[in-house]
Order: structure tokens, then C-alpha cells, then sequence
């Protein structure tokens, strides 16, 4: 499957008559990131991605998080009025922030979420260490800092990754701009506020982010809503080090997801 652009920061992927799922990157990434998951899911999908503001063809926005949200709220749309059925909405690290955030304020519209890498407290000291990422790339400056990014990527990602993760582009700036936004969040109480059901999930190999999962997960149940963790082989960067294991992944929580909806309703 391609990608297709619909409009600017807005690509699909797949048959109108497949099940419909909205794809949300990663800080500083693109939905370009998306490329190489979406070339291995079967031809039963139907797929939204979707670039939030700061990244990819949106990189002369500003993020804020209201922005991220009608970003993903745009995706959800075109993929309800070209399948006619609401999507499921995953998103990985910045995009799982994202999704949630999306389920906090718009939880009818959508028939589950996936949160993948999301459950941290941007609000605590455990943002501390993204917080001097985002000042290192400040001061490293706009050209450097996209060099030194490219550097590492191209080290950790298979070259099929890197290179889709370079076509959409990198975005520096878009890094400090998420992490300044999304610190004066209490992400635990937007996660009180969804009622679409949920799969969190964390890397085995990501023990900085399946600290307070529980937590996320706690606040989830309580407020009523059928909610899960998982725990899924390797890194924070699952979706690029293993496109083939996340797409078997996202294909097993998408079945979850909408028995969980079922059960629901």
C-alpha cells in the first residue's frame, strides 16, 4: 500500500472497504514514518496518516496541542466519510499523546483508541530528560540539529525506515515546540476524561515509559471505560527498528479494540 495525499498533511493507503485506522507519528517525524507498517498490513486496511502541526507538511506551523488534536480530528474525518465506519486511532510517543488527548475531547468519533509509548506524566520530573533534549536542539540550532537527528536515525533504523522517515522530513524545532506544549498537561486527567475504549502499549525494552502505565491505565478504568495494557517486544522506536512486528501488532490491538467497542456499547 501507498500513500496517497488527500491534502496537505493528510495521506491514505489502501481500499475504501477496508477497515478504517488513523496512524499518528512520532515527535519530530511525519507520517512518512508510517510507510513501511502500512506496506506490511494486509489489503483489509484502510489507512489515514496524518502530519501534526510543526512536521512534515505542516512544518511551518506551530504545535500546540489543540492543533494536534484537529489534526487528528481531520484524519478521523476522512476516514468515517470514505469508509462510512469510525476509525481506529493509533498513535506512537507523541502521536499516543495525541490519541489520547483526541479521546479526551472528541470520544464519540472514534471506535478505540491505541496509544503506543504515550504513558508518561508530561506534567513530573520524568520529562526532565525530553526537556533537555528540546534545549539541546535549540541550541544546536536548526541546520545542526537536523544533521545530528539524521546521524542518529540513519545509526538505529533499517535503511528502509530511514528513508521513509527522511522523505516526510525532520523537525527540530517541532521537537522543543511538542515538549514546551505538552509539559503543562496532566495527561492522567485527560486519560480520566476518555470513554472510547483503549490499548496502551510499551516496549519491553522502553523502561522509562512503563513506569506510570499503570497509572494511565488506573484512571482509564475508573472513570468506566473497558480499557488494556500490553507489553510489546523491543524499543521506544518499535514502529521503525520492526515495521513488520508493530504491523502484526497494531493488526492484533485492532481486533481487541473493536470486540472491546463492542462490549461496550
Amino acid at each position: 500500500m501507498f500513500f496517497r495525499a488527500q491534502e496537505p498533511g493528510l495521506w491514505t493507503a489502501g481500499p475504501d472497504d477496508g477497515h478504517p485506522l488513523v496512524l499518528i507519528h512520532g515527535i519530530r517525524l511525519s507520517a512518512h514514518m508510517w510507510v513501511p507498517v502500512t506496506a506490511r498490513l494486509p489489503g483489509t486496511y484502510r489507512v489515514t496518516a496524518c502530519d501534526l502541526p510543526g512536521h512534515g507538511a505542516l512544518l511551518d506551523h506551530h504545535f500546540t496541542l489543540d492543533g494536534a488534536i484537529e489534526r487528528v480530528a481531520a484524519a478521523v474525518r476522512e476516514a468515517t466519510a470514505a469508509t462510512g465506519r469510525k476509525p481506529v486511532v493509533a498513535g506512537s510517543s507523541l502521536g499516543g499523546v495525541a490519541a489520547l488527548a483526541y479521546g479526551a475531547h472528541l470520544h464519540d468519533r472514534a471506535a478505540g483508541l491505541f496509544v503506543h509509548g504515550a504513558t508518561l506524566r508530561t506534567d513530573g520530573p520524568l520529562l526532565i530528560l525530553h526537556r533537555a533534549a528540546a534545549l539541546v536542539q535549540r541550541r544546536l540550532g536548526g541546520q545542526r540539529a537536523h544533521r545530528f537527528n539524521a546521524q542518529v536515525l540513519r545509526r538505529a533504523l533499517p535503511a528502509e525506515s530511514y528513508q521513509a522517515v527522511m522523505a516526510g522530513g525532520l523537525s527540530p524545532r517541532g521537537f522543543a515546540e511538542a515538549i514546551d506544549a505538552v509539559r503543562h498537561q496532566d495527561m492522567l486527567s485527560v486519560a480520566a476524561r476518555v470513554t472510547t475504549p483503549v490499548v496502551f502499549a510499551n516496549g519491553l525494552d522502553d523502561p522509562l515509559l512503563r513506569l506510570q502505565e499503570r497509572q494511565f491505565l488506573d484512571r482509564v478504568r475508573r472513570a468506566g471505560t473497558p480499557a488494556r495494557l500490553v507489553h510489546v517486544p523491543g524499543p521506544h522506536l518499535l514502529p521503525l527498528t520492526d515495521p513488520g512486528t508493530y504491523g502484526r501488532v497494531l493488526g492484533r490491538v485492532h481486533a481487541e479494540l473493536m470486540m472491546m467497542a463492542g462490549r461496550a456499547t
